[in-house]
């Protein structure tokens, strides 16, 4: 029997190897709220073979608020140097909607970069209005699951970008844990009352925490309007920010 260390070393085999090279799938560095029990799931239905995700949490207040969406910022450089030390990103993603909006596209690159400096970043606040300039949306609608004093800035945000908010809806929930209890009949039930009788070329559906990546397909079909969900488009933010040509199917015109 071995009982030193000594012994142990003499008896153990060792193997030489030559480290694998890289496998030339994009990268993914996802930095999630602690209370999103949404996104990483959507994404999940996403990536197909050419996509690694890789993901972290950064801590957040139980209820959406200005204030618990800004204090977010503080955590921001901690956690994103938690995502996979030693091994390359392509791209960074934020996933909180309305905190890129309130902390500012701006900073919230700048905090994820002293982490991972070099790295593109993005956020859902910059993807959906990238993605709705693709689709030349003009007329926007938005629906949301969020309280007025949070939905105010985005409509703001809005039209600062250019953009006519021609209608805007709102479950007005304050507690980020029943986001994703929304149900998707609720969901869908207030995107056909919210553009009946609406100019709008394209509905937005804010919020990373909010369960509409199933919806989007059968959406654009009632509405004969392009659906552009915060994580759908995060998704292919990222995936444009890498150069990677990627089109998961049955999840909105967007991605197709």
């Amino acid at each position: 029997m071995t009982e030193t260390f000594a012994e142990f070393q003499a008896m153990q085999h060792q193997f030489e190897h030559q480290p694998s090279e890289d496998n030339g799938r994009v990268r993914i560095g996802l930095v999630q709220l602690a209370s999103d029990f949404t996104l990483e799931n959507e994404w999940r239905q996403l990536l197909g073979e050419r996509v690694e995700l890789y993901s972290t949490r950064t801590p957040c207040s139980p209820t959406v608020t200005p204030d618990g969406l800004r204090n977010m910022a503080q955590n921001l450089t901690q956690s994103s140097a938690l995502l996979v030390p030693g091994m390359p990103l392509d791209v960074l993603a934020f996933g909180c909607t309305s905190g890129s909006m309130l902390i500012g596209e701006q900073e919230v690159s700048r905090l994820i970069n002293l982490a991972r400096p070099g790295v593109p970043v993005t956020n859902p606040w910059t993807a959906v209005r990238a993605a709705l300039r693709e689709l030349s949306a003009k007329n926007v609608a938005v629906l949301t699951p969020y309280i007025g004093e949070v939905n105010f800035p985005i409509y703001l945000g809005l039209q600062q970008s250019g953009l006519h908010v021609s209608t805007f809806g709102t479950f007005s929930v304050l507690d980020d844990a029943m986001i994703p209890r929304i149900p998707e009949a609720a969901i869908t039930r207030a995107a056909e009352q919210l553009l009946l009788g609406s100019k709008a070329d394209a509905l937005f559906l804010s919020c990373t925490n909010l369960r509409t990546l199933g919806l989007l397909d059968d959406l654009e079909r009632r509405l004969g309007v392009p659906v552009i969900s915060s994580n759908q488009a995060l998704l292919w933010h990222a995936l444009q920010l890498t150069n990677c040509i990627h089109r998961p199917q049955n999840f909105g015109s967007l991605l197709r």
